[in-house]
């Protein structure tokens, strides 16, 4: 049986692992949410499985991204009005701050991005249910990346 993931990031180094994990991820603005009563931000996704891949068989497995301690997000190119539009997640980029806090953008295919101010980097991903096989290998042009102006 294929185990999932769970990881946790609290330093700027951690997010490059739950970067990569996410790398071509499949959501929708209707699976990203934000508490401002929490300060926090959720997404589910279909995930690809990278480190599963062979040369026979890949999968995706559904997965939840949970990040405390947010302090304010704002979506560039991403609507909630169109709450079933697939967004194809290409990387998260941080930059932290002398304080402990930091901005995270989470940059999607197609120029969108969600950038967030965090209070401190905490973020858990956790995958949940079986995976399944899929012959689709995500692969995208990471020039086209638009971060979130400030």
């Amino acid at each position: 049986m294929i185990q999932g993931l769970k990881l946790k990031a609290q330093e700027e180094e951690d997010l490059a692992v739950l970067s990569a994990a996410l790398e071509g991820a499949i959501s929708s603005p209707g699976e990203l949410g934000y508490s401002s009563s929490n300060r926090a931000f959720t997404m589910t996704a279909s995930r690809f499985m990278w480190e599963q891949k062979s040369s026979s068989s890949s999968y995706r497995v559904r997965t939840g991204l949970y990040c405390s301690g947010i302090l304010s997000v704002r979506a560039n190119g991403i609507s909630q009005d169109q709450r079933d539009v697939a967004l194809e997640l290409l990387s998260m980029d941080c930059t932290a701050g002398e304080d402990g806090s930091a901005v995270l953008d989470l940059n999607f295919a197609g120029g969108g991005t969600i950038r967030m101010e965090l209070e401190c980097i905490d973020l858990t991903l956790t995958d949940v249910g079986d995976p399944w096989e899929t012959d689709k290998i995500p692969s995208h042009d990471t020039e086209n990346i638009n971060p979130a102006a400030d």
